[in-house]
């Protein structure tokens, strides 16, 4: 015989468990959404940084195209920081290209000189550059550059030497089209966070473009072309 007892219990039960789970995912999702959320390139983004080599930081000797006998006057005066950064071009339109991407770069270092310098520590400062890219084609491969001068790694190094830019500190770069983010990358993930480069103070116009270095003649296929800034009128 059916026993409406045992089945109120078991109806109760089990909107006890359903309960539970209800919460349960609601205190999830709430853990989730409190969580700090990380920047990434969208479904439609038209440039997409390689998520292995993103970016690839090396120190590379100045090319032949000259000497001076002062030119050795500080270490590794001859050592270029070279930033190369590695993304796909998706192109959103129906021209295979890319009109124009402009990318920034933050190349953390340090400032033993600064008035309010703590130490043999220094204050955190970021060299701050930007390239615009044009007539990009779509691709799985393209490349950019920038360079900073061996005397501005000398000025903004560590006390351990301008070596630090290639294995200590850290590099963000972002792609901006028409004005929107549309992906970034860090040479050190997750460490600093994705907002690290805001902190330190930020040094401007000593990264170079590829045009605006000695190694302009270099892999001259190898990167998109440059748009240069407008005349100063």
């Amino acid at each position: 015989m059916f026993d409406l007892r045992w089945a109120m219990k078991l109806d109760t039960s089990m909107s006890f468990r359903a309960t539970v789970l209800k919460r349960s995912f609601a205190l999830l999702l709430f853990a989730l959404l409190a969580l700090p959320q990380a920047r990434a390139a969208g479904p439609t983004s038209p440039i997409v940084f390689n998520d292995r080599d993103g970016l690839t930081v090396t120190l590379v000797a100045s090319p032949n195209i000259g000497s001076s006998s002062e030119s050795s006057q500080v270490g590794n005066a001859g050592q270029w920081l070279k930033v190369e950064f590695h993304y796909s071009v998706v192109p959103q339109t129906a021209t295979p290209f890319v009109d124009a991407a402009e990318f920034k770069v933050w190349i953390e270092g340090r400032d033993l000189y600064a008035a309010n310098a703590p130490g043999d520590a220094g204050v955190a400062v970021v060299l701050t550059g930007t390239v615009t890219y044009v007539n990009i084609p779509a691709g799985r491969d393209a490349y950019g550059v920038f360079y900073v001068h061996p005397s501005t790694l000398a000025r903004y190094s560590s006390k351990e030497g301008v070596e630090d830019f290639d294995r200590k500190f850290n590099v963000h770069i972002e792609a901006d089209v028409a004005g929107v983010e549309s992906d970034y990358f860090d040479k050190m993930k997750d460490p600093q966070g994705p907002d690290w480069y805001k902190g330190p103070k930020p040094v401007a116009n000593l990264v170079y473009r590829k045009d605006q270095s000695p190694f302009v003649m270099g892999d001259v296929d190898h990167y998109p072309a440059i748009k240069l800034p407008a005349p100063a009128q």
